[in-house]
């Protein structure tokens, strides 16, 4: 069950994976990226650059929002990557820093604030700035008997307009662990799922934020 599984995964994933690299490519150059000054080529000074870009992309994605000394501490983490250049016209130096997007939402989730497609400004609430109704994470899905219903699964998940950006990342057994993000609170979600006739609710999985059975 698993070879099949492992064999349906690579097929049905490799299409949406380079998908997600694009994507994550494109997220990256329109709101997750900023370009700062930097002193010289120091871990000092780079990361006092990836401090200055991490509080200038937050910003950009939040309005208003400003990140305390302790999550500053932390810019290094959402770092995706990094390159020096030379000033256009000039001989300083700067740094293009890329943050990781799925990260960066996750944080404006915690700090109370919701980054939202087209860097739109957050919405304030009665309680101060909006927590975001979606999230992203992982899902663990069991009861797929063969490729067929392997195929069904994630057209089903992938037609849903809750969803977004599903992609299968593991297998085991009857399972398939699938890495995808939601735009409604994940209970109504999940409501909707197994009220469709499709899946039903199933015992947590270690390292899952959902677990569901397939009924076909």
């Amino acid at each position: 069950m698993t070879r099949f599984l492992v064999a349906a995964l690579f097929a049905f994933s490799l299409p949406w994976i380079v998908n997600a690299h694009a994507d994550d490519a494109a997220s990256a150059a329109g709101g997750y990226s900023a370009t700062v000054p930097v002193a010289d080529t120091t871990d000092a000074a780079r990361d006092k650059a990836i401090a200055a870009a991490f509080t200038q992309v937050l910003g950009g994605l939040a309005p208003g929002t400003t990140p305390g000394a302790d999550v500053l501490g932390q810019a290094s983490g959402y770092v995706r990557n990094y390159k020096y250049q030379r000033v256009p016209g000039g001989n300083g130096l700067q740094l293009q820093v890329d943050f990781d997007p799925g990260s960066i939402q996750h944080l404006l989730q915690q700090m109370g604030a919701s980054a939202v497609a087209g860097n739109a400004p957050v919405s304030a609430g009665s309680g101060g700035a909006a927590v975001a109704a979606g999230g992203n994470g992982t899902w663990w899905v069991d009861g797929i008997g063969n490729a067929q219903d392997f195929a069904t699964l994630l057209a089903t998940l992938r037609q849903s307009d809750q969803l977004q950006d599903v992609t299968p990342i593991a297998a085991q057994n009857d399972g398939v662990l699938l890495q995808l993000s939601w735009n409604a609170p994940l209970p109504d979600v999940l409501n909707a799922l197994t009220g469709g006739g499709h899946f039903q609710a199933a015992p947590a999985h270690q390292g899952a934020d959902a677990s569901l059975h397939w009924t076909k």
